[in-house]
């Protein structure tokens, strides 16, 4: 499941450094008509494919370091490592001790909420509330790795080929701005994941696999 997940957001993914490549090379090269020098040609060609390199490294990159950059924590980042003593209760959805009911008794380790959670999770993966909201947690986690190694990248690719300290800034600000906005669009699609899971099995007790 998380695969195809994935591969459908490719596509999303690969538009985002498409979008980034235009962006990219209009930092690097704004002027167009000026006489083109070694550096400046250098720039212009090699600068703006910074995001598709990226992208690779990004699909590259291990789940754990990405929840790292989205949630901001080094020790149990994941929503699902808080399932039961955070998001569960602070959703106006999920009546905990109907929860409580339904699978017994709740962990309070973080880990052992994240491997309980994830037991639940593959009972209802298929249902489209969770379909949905693991797409958009896996999509934009994803576009916050690309957004982050990004706003490193371009402007330090900027200040080797002798680009103008604004574009340079420019750049910073711009990816840098991205990340933020992508890793909170990661942030709410994650704990809305986590919570849409734990709604399922508050509302009926599910002991097999549903279909969509």
């Amino acid at each position: 499941m998380k695969d195809s997940l994935k591969s459908a957001n490719l596509k999303l993914l690969v538009s985002l450094a498409g979008l980034d490549t235009a962006i990219t090379f209009c930092l690097a090269y704004p002027h167009i008509v000026e006489a083109i020098s070694l550096s400046r040609l250098l720039r212009a060609s090699v600068v703006p494919f910074l995001p598709i390199v990226v992208l690779l490294l990004v699909e590259l990159a291990p789940h754990n370091v990405k929840a790292v950059l989205v949630f901001w924590k080094f020790k149990d980042p994941l929503p699902g490592h808080a399932a039961f003593t955070k998001h569960g209760p602070s959703d106006p959805r999920i009546d905990m001790n109907a929860l409580q009911r339904h699978v017994g008794t709740l962990p309070v380790n973080p880990k052992e909420q994240n491997a309980t959670w994830y037991k639940l999770y593959k009972r209802v993966e298929a249902d489209t509330r969770v379909v949905g909201a693991h797409k958009a947690y896996l999509l934009w986690r994803d576009a916050t790795a690309l957004s982050l190694l990004l706003s490193i990248a371009v402007p330090f690719a900027l200040w080797c080929f002798d680009a103008a300290s604004s574009l340079v800034r420019a750049s910073l600000l711009l990816f840098g701005l991205q990340y933020i906005l992508s890793a909170l669009a990661a942030r709410n699609s994650g704990n809305r994941f986590v919570c849409n899971v734990l709604a399922l099995h508050a509302a009926k007790r599910i002991t097999a696999a549903s279909k969509a």
